[in-house]
């Protein structure tokens, strides 16, 4: 596919939309829409009692509240990793000892560029309160790894997120 002609129709805080003139492989004209969006960080922090560091927040373009991970976008200049440290302590007060990256992936690919990185966070410890962002409305607690596996396997959780994280840290028995 080749770019005959790019056009930004929206610039926003965190995302732009552009709509561009493209060539396909078969020599055809046509248009193609595309979300350019920040990328993000997730954090799946579990305590040594086995529980998960879950956020329930309200999404706005779905309507509804969400039980997921903590995260949030990554800061331009600002590595993933440090992107997943700030948002664990801003949204929860805790901080980790331990990090491991369980992975990337494009949240949805057909529309939108956005990237997100997983991450493992453990020998976790309570050091302060929320820091939330002033547009920022969230509550958070601690639930059973089990249980939180449990509703991904069932559609309780639908935050592809933390689907995600939870599946991968099962199959690599990491909890």
């Amino acid at each position: 596919m080749k770019i005959i002609s790019k056009e930004k129709v929206y610039k926003g805080p965190i995302f732009d939309v552009y709509h561009d003139k493209v060539l396909l492989e078969n020599g055809r004209t046509t248009y193609r829409d595309a979300v350019k969006h920040h990328p993000a960080a997730a954090i799946a922090a579990i305590d040594d009692e086995g529980y998960i560091l879950m956020v329930e927040q309200y999404r706005y373009p779905i309507g509804q509240k969400l039980l997921e991970l903590p995260a949030g976008l990554v800061d331009p200049g600002e590595q993933p990793s440090d992107a997943a440290k700030r948002e664990l302590w801003e949204e929860t007060g805790y901080e980790a000892k331990s990090w491991r990256e369980l992975g990337s992936f494009f949240s949805s690919p057909g529309g939108h560029d956005e990237k997100i990185f997983l991450y493992l966070a453990t020998d976790i410890e309570k050091v302060s309160k929320q820091h939330l962002d002033k547009n920022e409305i969230l509550t958070f607690r601690r639930v059973k790894f089990g249980d939180v596996l449990s509703m991904a396997k069932n559609g309780q959780i639908l935050d592809g997120k933390t689907i995600i994280a939870v599946l991968i840290i099962e199959s690599l028995k990491l909890c």
